[in-house]
This record gives C-alpha cells, sequence and structure tokens, in this order.
C-alpha cells in the first residue's frame, strides 16, 4: 500500500497531488506514532498497575495470615476459658451432690419440735432423733429443694458477675 502511494507521488506532475499525497503521508507517520506512543503508554500503565496489584496481593496475603494467628489464639484463649467455667461448674455440682448425699443437717436447738424429747419423723428412712443430739439431719426432699435453691443463686450470682463484667467499663465511658 505505501508502495504505490509512494509510486503515484513519484509519478504525479501536478502539485496537488504531490501536496495531497505529502499531507497523507504526514497523516500516516503521526498516526503509526501517535498509535506507537499510546501502546507504549499503556504498556507503562499496565506494568505498574501489575505491580501494584501483586503489592496489595502480598499485603493481604500477609493481614490474611495475621488475621488467622490472632484467631487460633482466641480460639485457645476461649476454649480456656470454656474449660475453666465448665470445671468449675462441674466442681460446684459435685459439691452440692456430696451434701445432698452425705445430708444437711441442722442444729437441734434450732428445732423446734423436739424440746429434749424424741420424736416421731414422718419419712420412715429417717431414724428417730435421739435426745440431747447436737445435729438433725434433714429429709432428702429438704436436702434437694435446699440444694437446688443453692444451685439457683449461684447461678444467678454468676449471670449477675457476668453482667458487671460486662457493663462495667461502658459506666466507665459515661462516667
Amino acid at each position: 500500500m505505501y508502495l504505490a502511494v509512494i509510486k503515484t507521488f513519484l509519478a504525479a506532475k501536478s502539485a496537488w497531488i504531490k501536496y495531497a499525497a505529502i499531507a497523507i503521508l504526514t497523516v500516516m507517520v503521526l498516526a503509526y506514532v501517535y498509535s506507537a506512543g499510546k501502546d507504549s503508554e499503556r504498556a507503562e500503565w499496565l506494568g505498574k498497575e501489575k505491580e501494584f496489584i501483586s503489592r496489595q496481593n502480598a499485603i493481604k496475603e500477609e493481614n490474611s495470615k495475621r488475621i488467622e494467628d490472632q484467631q487460633a489464639k482466641y480460639d485457645q484463649i476461649l476454649l480456656g476459658v470454656i474449660n475453666d467455667r465448665n470445671e468449675q461448674i462441674e466442681e460446684r455440682d459435685n459439691r452440692i451432690n456430696q451434701l445432698i448425699n452425705n445430708g444437711l443437717r441442722i442444729s437441734s436447738k434450732n428445732f423446734t419440735g423436739s424440746n429434749g424429747v424424741p420424736t416421731k419423723t414422718k419419712d420412715s428412712s429417717q431414724p428417730d432423733i435421739p435426745a440431747g443430739s447436737t445435729e438433725i439431719r434433714l429429709s432428702d426432699e429438704t436436702t434437694r429443694s435446699l440444694a437446688q435453691v443453692t444451685e439457683d443463686a449461684m447461678d444467678l450470682v454468676d449471670r449477675y458477675n457476668n453482667l458487671r463484667e460486662l457493663c462495667l467499663p461502658l459506666v466507665e465511658v459515661v462516667e
């Protein structure tokens, strides 16, 4: 194509054909230079963009690794707290069960029905209360009821303490 244009230019006798051919060649050269410059600039920009994206990905990977490490530490701490809490509850329940099995006792001076005289108990599994006894064993039903009340009270205290720990920083911020 260029060869044909050049042959036409050389063969042309009139000046306007020569000027038109020169103008066309000039436009084509400028278009080529513009296109080459645009492609060069685009390649440079794509190289910088690629480098930027690779740095961003490296930062993301580093942050993801840090987050995973922190999550692992948090999970380990949380598991330890949960295990400690479960051990405390188990220990408390064991103490309550031991008290139930051993039976709860009260002082005979607090028992208004005896007045130092042996009395018959309503529960046949409980022996008669001997005169002058210092302790009286409560019935199994009463023991279980008191143990349940004790367990409920301990749960309530635990809930209060947990809520207090949760709300305490909020109160300090408001003050």
